[in-house]
């Protein structure tokens, strides 16, 4: 059988090139070098592809990002290891982020939308769960307002990335942002995000296991190359029907997982489970 990544990737070249409309299920099939029944097998029409590919992109992304954030780290680093990640991610998939920014594509998926809502809470989160960490003798009242301006200036420089063709010293880059965060953090007085705002405006991600067991089914059929992995998510999902292995065997089975791209996204929402069970 066709494996759904690969449909993803040679029409990701092709929408690179062409861009989303003047790209065509035919030509994506040609370069796969299958039917069109093949694809169809795997999405339903042009549109859903592409939504499955952004949602890909994210949800990589925000997965590398948890990872960076969970790590022992002396506190002084934390912003500047977590700028320097999203920097390079930006520079490395520059030309997908210039052509997802190109054609609006977000704007008019509603599904879509609430899906990228999600991922920017979530982004939220792990942004104040750093800002907490490195930032202990500021006023905690001034902690959201701390998460807004890191938010607003990756925000901003990131425009360095996707919209010139300028060399960018990310270690620079990383430095300096950190360099007036601290400052912000060390002398401004007065906070305008409530916590009240904040919770309304980053709702609680809703993990469930049925979740989690779909996107391992999904996922499975295409790691069948990687026996390790794919024999770690069976006993994963085994786990979230009837649980019964120790929590060292599934942080083992979860590590395994993590160097396979298409599970990365698998093993955060796991975790996810996992704290919230206790």
């Amino acid at each position: 059988m066709v494996k759904k990544q690969l449909i993803m990737e040679k029409a990701l070249e092709l929408f690179v090139e062409n861009g989303f409309e003047s790209t065509s299920v035919q030509q994506i099939t040609e370069r796969c070098g299958i039917s069109k029944g093949a694809f169809y097998l795997h999405f339903k029409s042009k549109d859903e592809l592409i939504y499955c590919l952004i949602d890909q992109f994210m949800s990589d992304f925000i997965a590398k990002v948890e990872r960076s954030v969970s790590e022992a780290t002396p506190s002084e680093e934390l912003l500047y290891n977590l700028l320097h990640l999203i920097f390079n991610e930006f520079q490395e998939q520059a030309n997908i982020a210039k052509l997802f920014m190109k054609e609006q594509v977000v704007s008019f998926n509603k599904e879509l939308l609430e899906k990228m809502k999600m991922y920017q809470s979530m982004f939220n989160k792990m942004i104040l769960s750093v800002v907490q960490r490195q930032f202990v003798q500021t006023n905690k009242k001034m902690h959201l307002d701390l998460v807004m301006v890191i938010n607003g200036l990756t925000k901003s420089y990131s425009e360095l990335f996707f919209l010139g063709d300028c060399s960018v010293d990310i270690e620079n880059l990383c430095n300096s942002i950190v360099e007036k965060v601290t400052i912000i953090a060390e002398h401004a007085k007065i906070h305008t995000i409530t916590p009240d705002y904040f919770a309304s405006t980053n709702d609680e991600v809703q993990v469930t296991r049925e979740m989690i067991i779909e996107l391992i089914d999904e996922v499975i059929i295409e790691t069948e190359d990687h026996k390790l992995v794919q024999e770690s998510l069976v006993l994963l999902r085994e786990n979230l029907i009837e649980p019964n292995l120790s929590d060292v065997i599934i942080q083992g089975l979860l590590k395994n997982i993590r160097t396979h791209d298409q599970c990365k996204w698998i093993a955060f929402l796991y975790q996810i489970e996992i704290e919230k069970n206790g």
